[in-house]
């Protein structure tokens, strides 16, 4: 049986694990693609590893079986987006759980989405900043989707470049924050750990 763990994350601004950056993508030139089409999670428990409960972000999850919390204290980062919306404002990501995989180099980060124009809406400031994704990593190989699990609306981005792909999930928590996840793996070990990605996505829960 998984063990619940809950966990109460304090802000800091510690130094960020290095591998984080390989998140960063850019560069591969190919359309963007928006498909509704996709097997985006699965609900299969084996391939899953131990829950994770987090009352700031309002929400359970279980990271892919085998993947392992490196750091949860750690600072805020500029991964939503290099060019802000001259609408939407500034966004900043600030993952609080980092989760790496020895045997495949996979990273998964999950945290809140910070920053954006105070006067938006919650959907417009999702919209936003979706649209800022795809403007920013509209030149990589591109898949957008989205879907409804457990009664959540998701933003499905998956990023392919050279030898690695980046899979960022957006969605909101019963307060209306905005919650992003990643996951990244190099392309060829990809059909290693692609059921667990699937199976963790499909384990997000709100709280």
């Amino acid at each position: 049986m998984n063990k619940i763990i809950y966990m109460t994350i304090k802000r800091s601004y510690k130094w960020i694990v290095p591998v984080i950056i390989i998140i960063l993508l850019g560069g591969c030139k190919s359309k963007s693609v928006v498909s509704n089409s996709v097997e985006y999670f699965t609900n299969d428990k084996t391939k899953l590893g131990i829950e994770v409960a987090d009352q700031e972000l309002g929400i359970r999850f279980f990271p892919p079986i085998g993947w392992e919390l490196k750091q949860t204290l750690i600072s805020k980062s500029p991964m939503g987006v290099s060019k802000p919306s001259q609408a939407g404002g500034n966004f900043s990501y600030n993952p609080i759980y980092i989760f790496f995989n020895d045997s495949t180099s996979g990273l998964f980060s999950a945290g809140k989405v910070e920053g954006g124009d105070s006067s938006l809406t919650k959907s417009a400031r999702l919209n936003y900043y979706k649209s800022d994704l795809a403007d920013k990593y509209k030149d990589n190989k591109l898949l957008i989707g989205s879907f409804i699990n457990s009664r959540i609306s998701f933003t499905y981005i998956k990023l392919e470049k050279e030898n690695l792909i980046s899979i960022k999930l957006l969605f909101m928590n019963q307060t209306g924050e905005l919650i992003q996840f990643d996951y990244t793996i190099p392309a060829n070990r990809l059909p290693l750990v692609e059921n667990a990605i699937k199976a963790s996505i499909g384990s997000i829960k709100l709280m």
